[in-house]
C-alpha cells in the first residue's frame, strides 16, 4: 500500500550522479511522488540529463580548483539553491555529495540524505547535517567516524552504489574490434587530486601511444579544458580520440577491452562488469577501490612500473574475478531506507 505523495529534491553536481539517480527518479516518480531535479554546469551533466529527456533547473558551475574558491562559490550555489527550494513543499533532499544541497537544505529545514562512497573527501560538513550518510560497506565505519560521520547518521549498505543502475547479470560486455579502451583524465579541479596521478597519467599516455597502435584510444573529457590536449595527442597518434558530445556511459563500456581512469566512477563502473579496469589515482586508496582490487576486478597503478605492467588488450588474459554481492539486495535495502523517510 503506497504513502502519501511526497515532493523529493535530487541534486545532481557532476556527470557520473546522473545514472546514479536515474532508477531513483523512475522508482520515486512510480510510487506517485514529485521528483525536482537541480543540476549544476559540470562535465556534461546537463548534456546527460537532456539525454534522458529530464527536465532540470540548472543552478551553478565548478567553482574552479582553490580552496578559497570552492569555498565561496559553494556557499553562493547554496544559497541560490536555497531560493530555488523555498515554498515547493519539499519533503526530501537526495544528493550523492552535494554540499551546496545539503547547506541550501539545512536553512530550509528540509531533511537531507546524502550518498558517498570515498572517504577521503571532506565529510564533516554531511555528518553534522544530514539525517543519514550512505557509505558502502566496503568503507570503514571507524574511518569514517575519524573523519566526521558518527555512526548515528552512518548507513552502511551492501555492495556497491554502481549496483543501482547496473546490472551485472543482464548488462553483458561484447568488445568491440579492434579493442576499444577508454581513457578518463585525473580530475585535475578537484581538491583530492595528486601530483601523482599527473606522472601516473603522463606514463600511460606514453605507453598508449607507442604499445596501442592496434586499438581504438578514446579519451572522456572531465572538462572542458582537457579537450584541446586530448586533441594534441591525437594528431601525433592517429589511433587516439576525443569525445567531442555527451554519450551513454554504459554501452560504451558494454563495448570496450580496457577502461582506465584518474578515479572515479567510470573505473568501478568496469569492475562491476566484469570489463577489465585500471585506476591511476594517485590519492590515498579508498575502500571502495580496496575490495574491488581485492575481488580481481579493479588494477591498482600506483607508480610508472605498475603503469608498465598493466596487460593491453591481447597482451594475456585476466584473473578470475570473485562474485558481487547481490545486486537485488542492495536496491531493496537501499529503497527501503528512502521509503521509511517519505512515510
Amino acid at each position: 500500500m503506497r504513502g502519501p505523495s511526497r515532493t523529493l529534491w535530487i541534486d545532481l553536481e557532476n556527470s557520473p550522479h546522473v545514472p546514479f539517480f536515474l532508477p531513483w527518479i523512475a522508482w520515486l516518480r512510480g510510487d506517485g511522488h514529485q521528483v525536482l531535479l537541480t543540476a549544476r554546469d559540470l562535465s556534461q551533466t546537463h548534456e546527460l540529463l537532456a539525454l534522458h529527456g529530464l527536465e532540470f533547473t540548472p543552478i551553478g558551475g565548478h567553482a574552479g580548483g582553490g580552496v578559497f574558491g570552492k569555498g565561496l562559490r559553494g556557499i553562493a550555489r547554496a544559497l541560490a539553491l536555497a531560493s530555488w527550494a523555498r515554498s515547493r513543499g519539499i519533503t526530501l533532499a537526495l544528493g550523492h555529495g552535494s554540499r551546496a544541497q545539503v547547506l541550501a537544505a539545512k536553512m530550509l529545514s528540509i531533511p537531507s540524505v546524502t550518498f558517498v562512497d570515498y572517504e577521503y573527501v571532506a565529510l564533516r560538513l554531511f555528518g553534522l547535517l544530514c539525517r543519514e550518510v550512505h557509505f558502502p560497506d566496503a568503507v570503514s565505519p571507524e574511518v569514517l567516524a575519524a573523519r566526521g560521520v558518527p555512526g548515528s547518521r552512518l548507513v552502511s549498505y551492501p555492495g556497491f552504489k554502481e549496483q543501482v543502475y547496473l546490472d551485472p547479470e543482464s548488462d553483458r560486455p561484447a568488445p568491440e574490434a579492434p579493442p576499444l579502451i577508454l581513457v578518463r583524465p585525473p580530475a585535475r579541479l578537484a581538491h583530492y587530486h595528486s601530483a601523482q596521478s599527473e606522472l601516473l597519467y603522463g606514463r600511460l599516455l606514453v605507453r598508449l601511444a607507442e604499445e596501442a597502435g592496434h586499438c581504438r584510444v578514446l579519451f572522456l573529457p572531465r572538462y572542458a579544458s582537457d579537450g584541446p590536449e586530448i586533441l594534441r595527442l591525437a594528431d601525433r597518434s592517429p589511433h587516439f580520440e576525443l569525445a567531442r558530445e555527451a554519450r551513454d556511459g554504459k554501452d560504451l563500456l558494454l563495448r570496450a577491452s580496457l577502461v582506465v581512469s584518474g578515479g572515479g566512477t567510470m573505473i568501478r563502473e568496469a569492475a562491476i562488469l566484469g570489463i577489465p579496469a585500471a585506476s591511476i589515482f594517485g590519492g590515498p586508496l579508498g575502500g571502495v577501490d580496496r575490495r574491488l582490487h581485492e575481488m580481481h576486478r579493479l588494477h591498482l597503478l600506483r607508480t610508472p612500473v605498475e603503469v608498465d605492467a598493466l596487460p593491453l588488450p591481447g597482451q594475456g588474459a585476466s584473473a578470475a574475478v570473485l562474485p558481487l554481492p547481490s545486486t537485488e539486495r542492495v536496491r531493496t535495502f537501499l529503497r527501503e531506507r528512502i521509503a521509511a523517510h517519505l512515510r
